[in-house]
């Protein structure tokens, strides 16, 4: 109403138009707001990110115990582990077989709750000009029933030229539908990778022991296509290979002296984002210098012009490295099925995170490969017991230089790890670790 004075009920008084004018909030009150609910966010932020790696380093933990309580239900059920680059051989030709390739994880799907999954990689399936069109679009792991559940009777006549053969072609083939699915199980949510130029990634290896002769190939050698067993491998495999799972071999549960819950079954890999990570992508000895053997020489990654000094967790890019292998797809925890140790094996000879680096420029090459993760400080292994437990980065690694165990190195036929507390864990027999050590990390 005209002539109508507003007046304060608190204080009896009466209110002047200037202060109905100003009720609301300034510039510089709103800003200060604003500032004050940034500082929240900004601490709030690093406990909700550190929450979530939590989360997904208990995820990643689970994943490990459930693989590794499929390895001992795979040798409840056959009496033995599974064998690291197995598979069938016997044919010249490539892809009618898989040339003993394929990794521990083709064989314990069953054992994970994939059987359906095994059994299509176990029967012949068409190759891609005889299926549906969308053979190489995206592949989730239901697609698999309608594989499970055709009629391969008609295959038998005909299984090389129309069908892969039973077991599948080589673990790097990529038009083998298989080969290319991702099963959930086997990759750590930490882990960014994703798509090309990758197969199906993987994030768990199997330990092979404190050594490097004869990773690739185990005591086999390829004659007119197929792999005979070869006594002179075998000598050297005896000496080098001291882990669980040695390549082409079978174990037991029995040749384990350490004890099982001395001994690292599994472990994780970071798989590559084709970033020049030196976990991820491998360096190759024989460019750097070509008379050098990283038997001997097992540190090289961190002695040698590699590494980029101004990031010293990557490489040179101005050293030649493995470009090809780069190009290819060929990088850590690439392909799941393929038992070379660079998609799928790790040596407890650096400590975990540090470089990974073959000998030659190939993907079947031996060479130095530790354990990784995308965790901070360190990675889950899982125990021949079933136990899975948290190592450090800083974990003793012994004298990271010294070479490494093959015959003629030491003196001593089986001496104790030269890799510390690091080594002794990865080999299944060398006696030298007490229980107290592990224990007290």
């Amino acid at each position: 109403m005209p002539g109508e004075v507003q007046v304060n009920l608190l204080t009896h008084k009466p209110i002047s138009r200037a202060t109905i004018a100003h009720a609301g909030f300034t510039i510089v009150e709103l800003l200060a707001v604003v500032v004050v609910i940034g500082m929240l966010v900004g601490l709030l932020l690093p406990a909700v990110q550190s929450a979530r790696e939590g989360a997904r380093r208990i995820s990643c933990s689970s994943n490990l115990a459930q693989i590794g309580l499929a390895v001992t239900g795979y040798h409840v059920t056959f009496d033995q582990f599974p064998v690291q680059l197995s598979g069938t051989d016997g044919s010249e030709v490539l892809h009618h077989d898989n040339d003993r390739r394929l990794s521990i994880f083709v064989a314990i799907l069953p054992f994970i709750s994939q059987e359906q999954f095994a059994d299509a990689i176990a029967q012949p399936l068409p190759k891609p000009s005889y299926v549906a069109s969308g053979w190489n679009d995206g592949y989730e792991m239901s697609d698999m029933g309608d594989m499970g559940n055709m009629d391969f009777e008609d295959a038998k006549d005909d299984v090389q030229d129309e069908f892969w053969g039973a077991g599948g072609p080589e673990p790097f083939v990529h038009q083998y539908r298989p080969w290319v699915t991702e099963i959930p199980s086997f990759r750590c949510p930490s882990d960014p990778g994703y798509g090309s130029p990758s197969l199906g990634r993987i994030n768990y290896a199997a330990c092979i022991g404190d050594g490097i002769v004869g990773s690739s190939t185990g005591a086999m050698k390829l004659v007119n296509g197929r792999y005979v067993h070869d006594d002179e491998l075998q000598k050297t495999i005896d000496v080098s290979m001291r882990g669980i799972f040695v390549p082409r071999q079978v174990t037991r549960l029995k040749d384990i002296d350490d004890g099982r819950s001395q001994t690292i079954l599994l472990g994780e890999i970071a798989t590559g984002l084709s970033d020049g990570d030196w976990r991820t992508t491998p360096a190759i000895a024989s460019l750097v210098d070509s008379s050098a053997s990283l038997r001997d020489q097992p540190n090289m990654a961190e002695t040698s012009p590699l590494v980029d000094p101004e990031r010293p967790n990557f490489w040179n890019d101005e050293v030649q490295l493995g470009k090809s292998l780069s190009q290819l797809g060929q990088q850590r925890g690439y392909r799941w099925a393929d038992g070379m140790p660079l998609y799928t094996s790790f040596q407890t000879i650096s400590a975990p995170n540090f470089g990974i680096i073959l000998d030659e420029n190939r993907d079947d090459s031996d060479g130095v490969l530790p354990s990784s993760s995308r965790h901070e400080g360190g990675v889950h292994v899982c125990l021949a017991d079933g136990a899975v437990r948290f190592v450090t980065d800083s974990i003793d690694a012994g004298n990271p230089s010294a070479k490494t165990v093959y015959p003629g190195s030491y003196p001593d036929v089986n001496p104790p790890s030269p890799y510390g507390l690091w080594g002794a864990l990865g080999t299944r027999g060398s006696s030298e670790l007490a229980a107290s050590q592990f224990e007290s990390l």
